[in-house]
């Protein structure tokens, strides 16, 4: 099944971009292959000066260029083993090769930063799903990545606990930071994107600025997508 067909877009440093559509449309896909999660037949990828083709990279070039991004997963991913101190030192220790010592300094900063220094020394056990999607952000802080890749933040969260996880990344695109957002959250998606692509059926149908892909879509699909939410909205309240 050809699940991405043709897709091809570009962002700004310090820009936001979301990724919207439906739940198949190859959004996660789209994120996984940017990092080498999935590796795609064909295609390049460009983060800074760095340049891969997907179809002939080397370890080393995936090496690289996972170097230069970072993943935050829908379903948190934190290891089980370690405390939330400890997840947020791993990628400097295990892959930055950062020593111990200054690692947890800069994750006790970062625990600071996302509202959980009293949760160093807790399990993920011990967390709410709100919690853990909050170190899995912080662990992504911690590499210093060029670019965030996010993917559905929310969507394993109860209603209350969506907030303090949108919370973060409203403050983390204040601060500019790159960040590649896949989500259902359309108030969220229109509020803090620079720029919006509604994908379908593994293509990208239209992108442009919030105003205009919420406010103003051309396509049908687009339209019948937007309403779906709006009719949602309203009978939910």
């Amino acid at each position: 099944m050809e699940v991405l067909k043709g897709v091809s877009f570009s962002i700004n440093k310090g820009e936001v971009l979301v990724i919207i559509g439906p739940s198949g449309s190859g959004k996660s896909t789209l994120l996984r292959c940017m990092n080498f999660l999935e590796r795609a037949e064909e295609g390049t990828i460009k983060i800074g000066d760095a340049l891969v083709d997907s179809s002939i990279a080397s370890n080393r070039d995936i090496q690289y260029i996972r170097g230069l991004s970072s993943m935050i997963f829908q379903n948190y991913c934190l290891f089980s083993n370690k405390t939330a101190l400890e997840n947020i030192m791993e990628p400097m220790v295990a892959v930055q090769k950062i020593k111990l010592e200054t690692a947890r300094e800069k994750a006790m900063e970062i625990l600071k930063a996302i509202g959980l220094p009293d949760k160093k020394d807790v399990y993920p056990a011990h967390l709410s799903g709100g919690q853990q999607q909050r170190i899995g952000i912080g662990r992504a802080m911690a590499v210093n990545s060029q670019v965030m890749l996010i993917d559905e933040p929310t969507s394993s969260l109860d209603p209350e606990l969506i907030g303090e996880v949108l919370k973060l990344l409203y403050q983390l695109a204040k601060k500019d930071t790159t960040m590649i957002i896949a989500t259902h959250e359309m108030e969220f998606a229109e509020n803090i994107a620079d720029k919006v692509i509604f994908m379908d059926k593994g293509e990208i149908i239209e992108e442009g600025k919030p105003k205009d892909i919420f406010k103003n879509p051309q396509s049908e699909r687009l339209k019948q997508f937007l309403n779906k939410f709006t009719k949602t909205k309203e009978n939910a309240g």
